[in-house]
């Protein structure tokens, strides 16, 4: 019998019905964003997707690879993924930069889709947090904006600029957020980290098509939400609490999106419990102590490199542990 390890890949079919479901999830996240600011978040959307296609499309023709794999939908979710982590009023060509460091320099060099080692869009939003944290964590303030202008650069006094629930909940504020809003995501955030109902919403409809593994989706969220309820922050009370810390930053995203990437998931049910169980462990320090809202996409990152390891281990111990339950059957049989 053979190790399952990852990095790989799944089927075809069933790698395009999750592509595909990903790119539909933009549509609710979309017209969320859009009612809020405008055109713009819509207009970030579509150049990050466009951006990864075309450096997909220019990597193929380098790498002698058939253009009929920028078809898989691998990299638009992939520029999906980066421009719904923007902030609304972000700079075009920050998102553009995301996505192409993304595809080529994190994807292309391993041979593609199904082979990349570290999960391309979190780390093009990793390389982005660091090189534009001014940029990258700058957001309208969602009760004062009708819509945002479309021009390259939001001037200063365009819009009013607020903090983050990440933010706030990391300088030991208490949020003047009704438990209602933070549930309808009513309160400054990237464009598509804050709805939580829809991605709440979204993570079931996963379920329900069997696109996500509850082996991985379920101990995450569990996992996310005990350490939230038994670590309250101070000043809030315990549902409160915990409810800001599963709504704040990218903990809910990454749920979704990150953490459910085909290629760098545990292929073995035991590996991919203890890789969602490590990652909200990782994901809800980061946020306590990081030093940028976007931890979760270093925890999706440091888990990727694990992920081999996690694997093999787990394959391994289950193993053991159906061998020495044989074992014992054995022994009481001929006792």
């Amino acid at each position: 019998m053979n190790k399952p390890l990852a990095p790989h890949i799944r089927t075809e079919a069933r790698t395009g019905h999750m592509m595909l479901d990903i790119l539909l999830a933009a549509l609710p996240l979309g017209v969320f964003s859009y009612v809020n600011y405008g055109l713009r978040p819509v207009i970030l959307l579509l150049i990050s997707m466009g951006t990864a296609i075309l450096c997909e499309a220019l990597c193929c023709l380098v790498g002698h690879r058939p253009l009929r794999t920028v078809m898989d939908g691998s990299a638009a979710v992939t520029g999906l993924l980066i421009g719904l982590l923007m902030s609304p009023m972000v700079d075009y060509w920050v998102p553009m930069l995301g996505a192409a460091f993304a595809i080529i320099v994190v994807k292309a060099p391993f041979g593609g889709f199904g082979r990349n080692v570290f999960n391309p869009a979190a780390a093009g939003i990793a390389v982005l947090t660091f090189c534009f944290p001014r940029r990258m964590f700058s957001y309208p303030a969602i009760s004062t904006v009708s819509t945002l202008p479309l021009s390259m650069t939001v001037e200063a006094g365009e819009a009013v600029v607020e903090q983050s629930l990440a933010a706030q909940l990391r300088a030991g504020a208490t949020p003047s957020l009704s438990k209602l809003q933070l549930l309808l995501g009513d309160f400054a955030g990237p464009i598509g980290a804050t709805a939580a109902l829809i991605l709440g919403a979204f993570i079931v409809y996963l379920l329900f098509r069997r696109s996500v593994s509850p082996w991985t989706v379920i101990p995450y969220f569990v996992t996310c939400a005990v350490i939230a309820w038994l670590f309250p922050l101070t000043g809030m009370g315990r549902l409160y609490s915990a409810m800001a810390q599963l709504c704040a930053g990218y903990v809910l995203f990454t749920g979704v999106f990150f953490l459910n990437d085909p290629v760098t998931t545990p292929r073995f049910w035991l590996g991919r419990l203890f890789y969602g169980f490590f990652t909200a462990i990782l994901v809800m320090l980061l946020q306590r102590i990081g030093r940028a809202e976007a931890g979760s996409c270093f925890a999706i990152l440091i888990m990727n490199a694990l992920s081999p390891i996690i694997d093999r281990w787990s394959w391994h111990v289950w193993h053991w542990l159906m061998r020495l339950r044989h074992f014992r059957k054995e022994v009481k049989a001929h006792g």
